[in-house]
């Protein structure tokens, strides 16, 4: 079920299942902002990557001597959220542990997202309880696509970074999924780096403690989107070869697995409750306003 939040500037439309932001449009032109899920691309829009991202070696992982396993992302973006308050500019929807949960994650939690629009922003949060005695290891990150006007592709485009630094350390996923051992040097020329046609031939870009917590989209000399977050690692990326008009901008709370890693849970923050909130800015004909990230 999709659920509608509006004020004087914004209007934003929530659904349900995996509490998944679908739409931003700004009322004074009617644009939309949000990827718009076109299956032949990819299909989703912003979803909630909990309680993994990435994904285990082999799609498994152990604990307390049992195996468990779980697709990509985690389940959280393909499951039902239950309403728990809702006004004309804001929506709170929780995530509780169940029956086929328990099987691919051996934890009881709460996973609680919120919408609220504030004058021209929206602030997004997630709260993670933890419904058991014993310590919950979990990660949890974000994975919006955002549009610029009506571009039928990305080439061209700017990512500009907070950062004064010359260059940025990243890493690459194999083909498997998992991070790579060895880091590379993204150079970047007064903190930013122009899209091509094959950027992002090589899957996703991975950036981890660079400092930088302010990421920004520009076309056609404007700056479209600027994401700014709180979280130690973030990535960028579109469906490589595909041509797709949308850049994914992703602050994560935890690294995908590593190849080097054991089935072993790893990469994952052992923390009973937190609560994070993401904000992304977006310039449009003048007009700025916040979009979750």
């Amino acid at each position: 079920m999709e659920y509608k939040i509006e004020n004087e500037f914004l209007e934003a439309v929530v659904c349900s299942k995996g509490c998944e932001l679908v739409s931003v449009k700004t009322k004074k032109d009617g644009a939309e902002h949000i990827w718009q899920g076109n299956p032949d691309a990819w299909k989703r829009h912003a979803p909630v990557l909990f309680p993994l991202v990435g994904k285990y070696k082999d799609n498994k992982t152990e604990y307390q001597g049992k195996t468990y396993e779980m697709s990509q992302h985690g389940f959280a973006r393909d499951m039902e959220f239950v309403p728990v308050s809702k006004t004309k500019d804001s929506i709170v929807m929780n995530l509780t542990d169940t029956k086929e949960t328990l099987e691919k994650y051996p934890f009881h939690f709460e996973l609680q997202c919120s919408f609220t629009l504030k004058g021209s922003s929206i602030e997004a949060g997630w709260k993670v309880i933890n419904s058991d005695a014993e310590t919950m290891y979990f990660s949890i990150g974000g994975h919006p696509a955002f549009i610029c006007d009506d571009r039928q592709s990305m080439a061209g485009c700017e990512v500009v970074f907070g950062t004064k630094k010359p260059a940025l350390s990243y890493k690459l996923l194999n083909t498997d999924g998992l991070v790579e051992n060895e880091a590379h040097e993204m150079k970047l020329h007064e903190s930013r780096v122009t899209v091509t046609e094959d950027f992002f031939d090589k899957d996703a870009y991975i950036f981890e403690n660079s400092g930088c917590h302010e990421v920004s989209i520009r076309a056609d000399g404007k700056t479209a989107v600027t994401v700014i977050f709180d979280a130690p690692v973030f990535g960028l990326w579109s469906p490589g070869g595909k041509k797709v008009p949308f850049i994914c901008i992703e602050p994560w709370h935890s690294l995908p697995a590593a190849i080097i890693n054991t089935r072993q849970r790893q990469n994952c923050k052992e923390i009973f409750t937190v609560l994070s909130f993401f904000c992304a800015k977006y310039t449009k004909n003048g007009q700025n306003f916040c979009v979750f990230d």
